[in-house]
């Protein structure tokens, strides 16, 4: 017979009512999947989160779950099968898209472990490893690395992918990369799943350029409205610019053809007639220089204890 518990600590009630608050008073309620990383860099991720508004809380998945049965609020009870293993919880009345583009963009470089699944292929550079000839041939060979020697030290011949994304890293393979200096993965938080308005967003279509797929709808509308003269207050200029530049064609094939074939001030269009108006996005006129980018676990393990809040 399972046992469920009817009773909890003074301090898990005062955690559960707190989360109840947190779901009833928040557009969006989200699952972050915590990854083994210092506690320190999740405070700082936390605290900066908290500056645009956000709440990130760690708790019991026990006590989550019971929060949003106890919630009551629609839609987010779509984020139960996901709280699962080593969670955070994040609660919001923001973006949830410029949350989950944060954490992409504050990623860490991490080794690779013996015995990890591969979350992205693995590929070594062409080389000079700067290793004198010995045995440390034979371990890259046995990955599957092309050798030979330059100015009496080894060299990675080929560019080669030593490990397919879903792949299990070995243990030779993890003393290669770290001899020659190679953190292949990342690591971070990660928004894995929010409820927004009601609506379950996974991180695929969080992390989607959706502004990117604006633009270009924007660019297309706007030349579609250009060719068939579709007028409006935003797009004016240019549909009577492309207009007088389909008319001064005309003119200028007429004369061409018989120079006497049309009055003399309709003729003088086609020479003294403007450049047309180039139909542009106006957002490509400015300036768009890019920014650089740059197991479970428990919460003592990662030192996110302190980090209720």
């Amino acid at each position: 017979m399972s046992y469920q518990r009817t009773t909890y600590s003074s301090r898990n009630v005062e955690t559960l009512n707190k989360l109840v608050d947190l779901i009833q008073n928040s557009q969006a309620v989200g699952i972050i999947k915590l990854e083994p990383i210092k506690g320190s860099v999740v405070q700082d991720m936390r605290a900066s989160l908290r500056n645009d508004g956000n709440t990130l809380v760690i708790a019991k998945n026990t006590l989550m779950r019971l929060a949003i049965k106890k919630a009551n609020i629609s839609g987010t009870e779509q984020l139960l099968p996901y709280i699962k293993g080593s969670c955070a919880f994040l609660f919001s009345n923001g973006s949830a898209f410029a949350v989950a583009t944060f954490l992409q963009e504050n990623k860490f470089p991490a080794p690779a472990r013996p015995g990890q699944v591969a979350p992205v292929s693995v590929v070594i550079e062409k080389m000079n490893t700067g290793v004198g000839p010995g045995s440390f041939i034979n371990e890259l060979n046995s990955v599957g690395l092309p050798t030979r020697i330059e100015r009496g030290t080894i060299a990675i011949s080929e560019t080669t992918t030593v490990l397919n994304a879903g792949e299990v890293v070995s243990r030779g393979l993890t003393s290669i990369l770290q001899r020659l200096g190679i953190t292949p993965f990342e690591v971070g938080l990660t928004l894995e799943v929010v409820v927004q308005d009601g609506q379950l967003l996974d991180k695929e279509t969080l992390l989607t350029d959706w502004a990117g797929y604006i633009a270009t709808a924007h660019q297309q509308a706007l030349s579609l409205a250009v060719e068939s003269g579709y007028v409006t207050e935003d797009n004016a200029d240019y549909v009577l610019g492309a207009a007088q530049a389909k008319v001064i064609a005309l003119i200028a094939v007429i004369n061409n053809a018989d120079p006497n074939a049309l009055p003399s001030d309709l003729a003088d269009l086609a020479i003294a007639a403007p450049e047309p108006t180039e139909v542009k996005d106006k957002k490509e006129e400015q300036s768009t220089e890019e920014e650089p980018e740059e197991e479970d676990v428990s919460e003592e393990d990662m030192g996110l204890g302190s980090l209720f809040g």
